[in-house]
């Protein structure tokens, strides 16, 4: 790419989102509807976003009538847009634990319902989170010497919070804390599917082993009555994400 084309790139991302004064963050028309986002570097394109929905997120169950949805690590919410457009009677509770992006994602819930729900708690056991303001959001959970302390909440807690009694689908991208999340429920009878990222491509890159988390995943889900189905795109990312559905 020469240094034109290059710049052109980057160019037409700030043509396609524009600085909404109210808020102080960009927006862009995504599926009918604004998505906020902290920068327009941040911003996904249409056709991947649409890819990840349909092949990926809702490849082998779309929620529909009056599902309930719960989404760990929403970022700016692209894929409750998509399912909002499609049925918009479903219950999405999208949880994202970084301060400023959860912030972006409360501004695209509140063009919905009460039944699109923003929440802003990292689900751990620990009492004290800390986090850091990073230009890239997708490194923040990496760096340890946080600053900028979040609210945490129980898994037990959380499902009292939001009066949740039954999850229809329960889509997780937590940066490898998945293992840890999954194997920590003690009660799965009132979960019917899960979507998954896992990420041991990150530990095939050197990140470090802890990232490696689908055969424990995997092992926990089907030792409590899952089925397993997998992807074969051939892309690391997209091949470590993992779909299970209880067989009764």
């Amino acid at each position: 790419m020469n240094i034109y084309n290059s710049i052109r790139k980057r160019t037409d991302k700030f043509f396609r989102v524009k600085f909404d004064k109210i808020t102080g963050f960009y927006r862009h028309d995504r599926f009918g509807k604004y998505v906020y986002i902290r920068h327009p570097s941040h911003l996904a394109k249409d056709d991947d976003i649409l890819w990840r929905c349909e092949k990926l997120f809702f490849n082998y169950y779309q929620p529909k009538n009056d599902d309930v949805v719960v989404d760990l690590g929403a970022g700016y919410g692209d894929e409750a847009l998509y399912i909002a457009g499609i049925s918009p009677d479903v219950t999405y509770i999208a949880v994202e634990a970084q301060p400023v992006i959860f912030e972006c994602l409360a501004n695209t819930f509140r063009q919905f319902g009460e039944n699109f729900v923003a929440s802003p708690y990292a689900i751990t056991d620990a009492e004290v989170l800390k986090f850091v303001s990073h230009h890239s959001y997708a490194e923040v959970g990496n760096i340890s010497q946080g600053y900028v302390e979040v609210p945490t909440m129980r898994w037990p807690d959380f499902l009292k919070r939001y009066k949740i009694t039954k999850i229809d689908l329960f889509k997780m991208n937590i940066e490898s804390a998945e293992k840890e999340l999954v194997q920590g429920i003690d009660d799965f009878s009132f979960i019917k599917r899960f979507i998954i990222s896992c990420h041991d491509f990150r530990a095939n890159k050197g990140d470090g082993e802890w990232f490696r988390t689908k055969d424990a995943v995997i092992a926990t889900l089907k030792e409590n009555g899952y089925s397993i189905k997998s992807f074969n795109y051939g892309m690391d990312f997209a091949d470590d994400w993992v779909y299970a559905e209880r067989e009764s």
